[in-house]
């Protein structure tokens, strides 16, 4: 289980990248600038509130069923990620008003769509039985979820084929 708090995670990612990081008005802190204005590396955003936290859950409950605490956990400390400029992960679409390209573009991956997209999947709606979906790589054409066990399991996106697992 995941025993790190909120400043923990970000102190990590602080400590990664140092001073290379920028804040935006949607309170996201993007991390590692990368050369010729092409983006960054890593973004954390707000955490979730209690209340945002349950109206993600419910949202996504009839497909997914009970959020693993784990992930819950995370969601309180930054409302999704884009870890590396590897994985994505889901969290709750805030909704915000007149944002800049760059602001929306460092959004999180919304849960809703990430889920929806992987009902409409050949084997989506029975894998999303049996996993807790919440978030993807596109770089390496994947897709993770939790298992039961709350385990992450990463699976091939498309076929969901099992790729691999991690404690």
């Amino acid at each position: 289980m995941m025993k790190e708090s909120k400043k923990q995670i970000i102190e990590c990612l602080h400590s990664i990248y140092n001073e290379d990081k920028k804040k935006l008005r949607t309170e996201a802190i993007l991390f590692g600038e990368k050369e010729d204005d092409l983006g960054w590396h890593s973004t954390a955003s707000l955490g979730l509130s209690i209340e945002e936290l349950n109206t993600l859950e419910t949202s996504v409950s009839s497909y997914q069923g009970e959020m693993p605490l784990d992930y819950k956990n995370f969601l309180k400390q930054t409302n999704g990620a884009y870890l590396f400029d590897l994985i994505h992960i889901a969290g709750l679409e805030r909704n915000y008003k007149n944002l800049s390209y760059h602001e929306e573009t460092h959004e999180p991956r919304y849960l809703n769509e990430l889920v929806r997209i992987i009902s409409l999947e050949k084997k989506g709606p029975t894998r999303l039985k049996d996993y807790y979906f919440f978030g993807e790589s596109f770089i390496n054409g994947t897709v993770f979820a939790f298992d039961k066990e709350e385990k992450v399991i990463e699976f091939k996106e498309g076929s969901l084929r099992k790729i691999r697992e991690f404690n």
